[in-house]
């Protein structure tokens, strides 16, 4: 037996237990490497960039190393006055798809040219390509960490809300601009401390690489790493643009146009979704946000890498009085799918519809209930069963709600 605390948010997960010290203090494992952009000129006079590779581990095997899209290898032709200039210096190149491998890639030759020429289109691109592979490279040392970052692009992105008093249908609050820094004690932000520091620590080492050149926002620094935390957990490759502004405050935290249906828990008052919603209120939620019906219940998919906090083994001092700190330091962390929490697939579908024939084990399954309300209700529960028996059709949709919430506000005409 066992009792469940859910951290008061549709889209919990959470992953690690974290207290929010001062930033010197915080444990957050190190990026193992960074990279040095540097521009350089070829035999045939032809302006190049380099990244360069400076490692506190060893990250590469060999001095070749190739991804899907981008290949990185030594610069053949490089005329350079110091032999430590272009040591360990890597180019990068546009390369094809192999084996269609689900990994990150540039999509254009963006980077044969000094970084002060690029156009601003390519900058964004190379923001994007860097803070995929630093994310990329911390989920090898810490794969429970995919869907702490999806939770939190998730939360920056859902406060999102129309404002209807002017008669501009493009006109909103909230959204995808960092906001969810100042948020942080908010009742549904629980737990987003910690990968919010993997994002800020990434955002900065992408901008000490990029130096003057183009400054990342944190906006698109968790959208991006959202994405790819998905990709890298054996999910489906999400193109997004860039380009999105950080705002300098908290969103609303209540609703100013509050939707309601005919039951009690199809109240929909706040920015974040309350875990007790039910199918109405879903419903009202996510069609709010432009959502079909079909693309929010691919969104509840994410709770296939989620985690709850639980009561076990939490201390005497905190049982008598269950502090925001216990909640953050919960020694014990229950995933809301106990086989493989951290792989993205469509099994959460095929849990959901095994719970409703009641035919699953204790601790098989930890659902909340606005899961639950996917499969009772009969119009939802068509979906999940579609999903349930065609992966693909599930990775599509959920890339098609992922893009509707992080894609406002942008400013590139590619997606990356």
């Amino acid at each position: 037996f066992f009792a469940l605390l859910h951290l008061g948010s549709f889209f919990c997960d959470d992953g690690e237990t974290f207290h929010r010290p001062s930033v010197s203090s915080r444990k957050v494992k190190p990026l193992t490497h960074r990279i040095q952009l540097t521009s350089q000129r070829s035999s045939s006079n032809k302006p190049m960039i380099y990244a360069s590779i400076v490692s506190r581990q060893s990250f590469f095997q060999s001095i070749a190393v190739s991804f899907v899209g981008t290949s990185i290898v030594p610069p053949a032709d490089v005329e350079s006055t110091s032999n430590n200039e272009s040591k360990n210096s890597l180019q990068l190149v546009p390369n094809t798809v192999e084996n269609g491998q689900n990994k990150f890639h540039l999509h254009s030759n963006a980077i044969n040219a000094p970084q002060s020429s690029l156009p601003l289109e390519n900058k964004m691109e190379l923001a994007s390509y860097l803070v995929r592979k630093y994310v990329d490279e911390y989920l090898k040392e810490d794969p429970a960490m995919a869907g702490s970052l999806l939770r939190l692009a998730f939360h920056d992105a859902a406060t999102r809300e129309e404002r209807t008093e002017r008669n501009n249908a493009g006109y909103f609050t909230g959204g995808p601009n960092g906001s969810i820094q100042y948020e942080l004690l908010w009742n549904e932000n629980r737990g987003i401390s910690r990968p919010l520091e993997v994002v800020q620590k990434i955002q900065y080492q992408v901008n000490e690489d990029l130096k003057n050149h183009y400054k990342l926002s944190l906006a698109d620094c968790i959208a991006s790493a959202g994405a790819q935390a998905v990709q890298s957990a054996g999910g489906p490759v999400i193109a997004i643009k860039m380009g999105r502004n950080d705002v300098a405050k908290a969103d609303p935290k209540e609703k100013r146009n509050i939707l309601q249906k005919e039951t009690s828990r199809s109240l929909v008052d706040t920015t974040l979704p309350s875990p007790g919603l039910d199918s109405d209120g879903l419903r009202l939620y996510f069609g709010a946000l432009g959502l079909s019906e079909e693309e929010f219940v691919s969104l509840c998919g994410a709770h296939d890498l989620g985690r709850h906090v639980t009561l076990l083994n939490m201390p005497k001092e905190c049982l008598k009085n269950l502090t925001r700190q216990c909640l953050e330091e919960a020694p014990v962390l229950m995933p809301f799918i106990s086989e493989n929490p951290d792989q993205f697939s469509n099994i959460y579908f095929q849990k959901l519809l095994k719970w409703y024939d009641r035919e699953v084990s204790i601790g098989e399954v930890a659902f909340i209930p606005t899961d639950v309300d996917l499969v009772v209700d009969e119009g939802l529960r068509s979906f999940v069963e579609r999903f349930a028996r065609d992966e693909d059709r599930f990775f599509d949709k959920f890339t098609d709600a992922y893009v509707k919430l992080v894609d406002v506000g942008t400013k590139s005409r590619g997606k990356y």
